[in-house]
């Protein structure tokens, strides 16, 4: 960006030297159209094509207005800059002393574009030698300083694109005012308010500037001092150097913000919906307060420190940036530490409402964000993993939302030769721990694990109210891998397994319970369930599911409670908010701890269920079973038993060398 603003200012610059020259020995300026346009040329590579009239003013004061004015880059299709109209009052006295004193100069409309394409070339960029450039340096001693009492662009816009990061930002609205600007290195205030958009607001944002600036163009330095830089409810304060601007630029300063709330920042930015409703009382909310220093060459950047508070959390960091060569990529570093941060206050709290609508709530919580996932191409930016080298960590001693906490959270990123890994050290939570990896290369082919130990379901239903059911400490063991350029491909494409346990479990079987009730409803014998307990704790409760493919379809799932088997397959439709599943639940019998009673007519049958249904719904909406078939596994049991019957009787009367016979007639007869 240093060459293009070099560009830009040298275009404006060439610009006005042309202009004033036209004006002390031409009568009509629009004859000279194109000698100002070659000289433009000479100057700085570009095109410039004043497609409107020039109009001059001899007294009180020499100037010029230029309409209708475009700057283009010789085989680009898009426009570098335009203004409607750009004027300058030159003081006459003051340029017979080769002192060239701008009294005002004032630009409409002004709109420059910067675009790169997906090769990373801008249609700045340009082969094209400015002539007389060359010359210029030849001797110093053509030098003419250059002033400018009052600088005015109203309504200016900036338009950048940059197609192979995917970046879209602009600036509109942009107003600039400045007083006794020179290029000499002598501080004068200059003020520009604006409004900012990019690709990743709803809305555009006004900001604010305002700065002491001091310029020295021989000397290649820019000074901002007493820099305030607002964007509602943020003020932002410091200064920054940028020297060797001719050679080789380095950059130093150090900022600091006010206390403000960070909440309101999100509001102005977009990111947050404001209240509805007016609240009279004070904001609780914590104050965000932060301060950095930065420092860089044109090798890299650096941010040798930076602190934040948030309330009562302090944070510190640092980090660098070296930039691509020809023969290295670009290299990433960082390091943030904290103590405990409470998130608490960042949400707002919810009236109370009852369970079941609370249940409603967060399924279809689930089911917006899972249907937005699915149905949406999300692309990977996989190519930045082959652009950089990366290496960071980050240390918080504990993050807290209400009665939640997690602690000891230490992440540990690497990234080299397109290959990233993310390293998840245990952390404290819900009285277990949780950790995992990840790794992906830059082809899209992912591999994680997780494991989670000793996780108190207690603690965690609260934040989880499908999990009621069931208490106890929860152990979890996770390998998956997956490929694909998308997030939607990723899903499509997961393989892998996760293994699960319970211990000092207690567990709500109502759902069990109504299922095996709306079985034994169909029995001729008239058997009953009402006698299980609503709640029973198992010595066993264990199970997998089997990803081959991704979670549509082909899950194997499998779950054992002592003598209570579950078994079967199906899947998740992440866009309908909807699962599927054909399942069996089996009563064995001995020797499994007999933890459900049931009559052993009905021991390790396996009763097909269906579990199909919303997220949101009821979970006592949630399995069936299928009645069809369960009459005919009903109709062979009894078949069976007289089967057995008639056997009993075969072998108590039957004469032994008919046994055989019967036997076989009675298989044919039942089956």
């Amino acid at each position: 960006m240093f060459k293009t603003l070099i560009k830009i200012l040298l275009s404006l610059v060439a610009m006005l030297f042309v202009i004033v020259g036209a004006l002390l020995f031409f009568v009509d300026p629009n004859q000279y159209k194109a000698a100002i346009e070659e000289a433009v040329y000479d100057n700085t590579g570009y095109t410039l094509n004043i497609a409107g009239d020039l109009e001059l003013t001899f007294s009180p004061y020499l100037g010029i207005t230029l309409n209708d004015v475009r700057i283009t880059n010789a085989g680009k299709p898009q426009e570098l800059a335009s203004t409607s109209r750009v004027s300058l009052k030159v003081d006459a006295a003051r340029l017979l002393q080769r002192e060239f004193l701008i009294q005002e100069f004032r630009a409409d409309d002004f709109h420059v574009n910067v675009f790169v394409d997906s090769e990373g070339v801008s249609i700045w960029e340009t082969t094209n030698v400015p002539a007389q450039r060359a010359r210029a340096d030849e001797s110093s001693s053509n030098e003419v300083a250059a002033e400018f009492e009052r600088i005015s662009i109203a309504n200016a816009s900036i338009d950048y694109q940059d197609l192979s990061t995917g970046t879209r930002a602009s600036i509109s609205n942009l107003n600039i005012e400045s007083r006794n600007s020179r290029l000499d290195g002598t501080p004068f205030p200059i003020e520009a308010s604006f409004t900012f958009l990019n690709n990743g607001m709803s809305a555009p944002t006004t900001m604010a500037f305002n700065s002491m600036l001091g310029i020295n163009s021989n000397a290649g330095q820019i000074n901002l001092s007493e820099a305030q830089f607002s964007l509602t409810p943020m003020l932002l304060e410091g200064q920054i150097e940028i020297t060797g601007l001719n050679a080789r630029p380095r950059i130093e300063g150090s900022f600091s913000s006010n206390a403000f709330d960070l909440l309101a920042l999100m509001e102005t930015l977009g990111m947050r919906e404001s209240p509805e409703e007016f609240i009279g009382a004070s904001n609780t909310t914590p104050p965000l307060q932060f301060a950095f220093d930065v420092a860089g060459n044109d090798r890299e950047f650096i941010i040798p420190a930076l602190t934040a508070t948030l309330g009562a959390a302090e944070l510190e960091g640092d980090a660098s940036v070296r930039f691509a060569t020809e023969f290295t990529p670009m290299i990433v570093r960082y390091e943030i530490a904290a103590n405990t941060i409470d998130l608490t206050p960042f949400f707002p709290e919810q009236e109370s409402e009852p369970e079941a609508d609370l249940l409603v709530e967060d399924a279809e919580e689930t089911v917006e964000i899972a249907s937005q996932t699915s149905t949406q191409e999300f692309p990977l930016p996989l190519d930045m993993l082959s652009d950089m080298n990366l290496t960071g960590s980050i240390a918080i001693e504990g993050l807290r939302y209400n009665d939640m906490e997690l602690r000891d959270i230490n992440i540990f990123t690497n990234l080299e030769d397109g290959m990233l890994d993310v390293e998840t050290q245990p952390v404290t939570a819900y009285a277990g721990t949780i950790q995992g990896n990840l790794r992906l290369d830059s082809n899209g082919n992912l591999d994680t694990s997780a494991s989670v130990a000793q996780l108190d379901l207690v603690e965690l239903a609260p934040s989880i109210s499908r999990i009621n059911s069931v208490t106890g400490k929860l152990n979890v063991e996770s390998t998956y891998t997956a490929s694909g350029q998308t997030v939607s491909s990723m899903i499509e494409s997961l393989t892998g397994s996760t293994s699960f346990a319970i211990t000092e479990n207690l567990v709500d079987i109502s759902l069990i319970k109504q299922v095996f009730t709306a079985i034994v409803a169909l029995s001729p014998s008239g058997d009953t369930v009402q006698q299980w307990p609503d709640q029973v704790s198992f010595n066993q409760f264990a199970g997998y599911i089997l990803l081959d493919g991704g979670i549509a379809e082909n899950q194997e799932v499998r779950l054992r409670m002592d003598n209570f088997d579950v078994s079967g397959s199906g899947g998740l439709d992440l866009s309908a908010g909807t699962f599927d599943y054909d399942l069996e639940f089996t009563v064995l019998g001995a020797p499994e701890l007999q933890t459900i009673p049931i009559n052993e007519r009905y021991h390790n049958v396996s009763w097909p269920v269906t579990c199909s249904a919303e997220f949101s719904a009821e979970v006592s909406r949630y399995c069936r079973p299928d009645l069809t078939q369960v009459r005919d596994i009903f109709a062979q049991l009894g078949r069976n038993e007289v089967q057995r019957r008639l056997e009993d009787v075969v072998e108590d009367q039957a004469p032994e060398e008919l046994r055989d016979a019967a036997r076989g007639l009675l298989r044919n007869i039942f089956n």
